[in-house]
């Protein structure tokens, strides 16, 4: 695993990072919450420790933040609160667990691996007909092994298609669903991005997967 530590107190983080390299993981420290931001922007880590008190910017702050920017990764909060509030606050920022201090890295560990089996077991992967879309790293490919380079918005909305495959899905339901929208905009947004993902998917597989029902919308099918 690539691990990151996040953690001003030397005498904690350096510890930690020796005892996962023993287990065989890489780690990276963070002293303070600025570069723990500064590090996720440019490393894909697998797993998350945050100190909930940090220099500059909050653990909590940092979790939030990570959350915001729509990352799932798995977040573990090292906090030496031990009111229940705090606690609260820390899952609903978007922790997925967290531990007291003082603790001991066998606990620590045992509480990483079981917040890293839980996000393996949700669905990393998309799959319908040759496509295989990989939600992590946001990456769409043919079961050929060629790449599909799709936009953000693209992505999503390929993504919903597979999701509802089969159903017939109108330009409202795509608004709301895709675009994150409670009303139907006078642009035609939904209408080109629905042209350009069809284009490129013909381009690459030679298959025309999305088909207009006139009148109703568009539905996702092997033809």
């Amino acid at each position: 695993m690539e691990i990151l530590i996040a953690e001003d107190e030397h005498q904690i983080a350096d510890p930690l990072r020796k005892h996962f390299l023993e287990e065989g993981h890489h780690a990276m420290v963070a002293s303070d919450g600025q570069q723990a931001l500064e590090l996720l922007a440019k490393v894909q880590f697998d797993v998350i420790i945050l100190d909930w008190k940090m220099p500059k910017v909050s653990g909590f702050e940092v979790c939030k933040k990570i959350r915001e920017n729509g990352d799932q990764t798995p977040i573990l909060l090292l906090t030496a609160l031990t009111d229940v509030s705090n606690k609260i606050d820390a899952l609903n920022a978007g922790a997925d667990d967290y531990i007291t201090k003082p603790f001991s890295f066998d606990e620590l560990y045992a509480r990483v691996k079981a917040i890293k089996r839980r996000f393996n077991v949700e669905r990393e992967v998309l799959e319908y007909d040759n496509i295989t879309l990989n939600l992590i790293k946001r990456s769409v490919e043919l079961h050929s092994g060629n790449a599909i380079n799709l936009t953000e918005k693209e992505f999503d909305l390929l993504k919903y298609f597979i999701l509802n495959k089969g159903s017939i899905l109108d330009k409202e339901q795509l608004c709301k669903n895709v675009w994150g929208l409670g009303f139907t905009p006078k642009t035609n947004i939904c209408e080109v991005t629905v042209k350009n993902l069809r284009k490129k998917l013909e381009e690459i597989s030679g298959k025309k997967y999305i088909n207009t029902i006139y009148g109703e919308g568009y539905i996702l099918i092997d033809d």
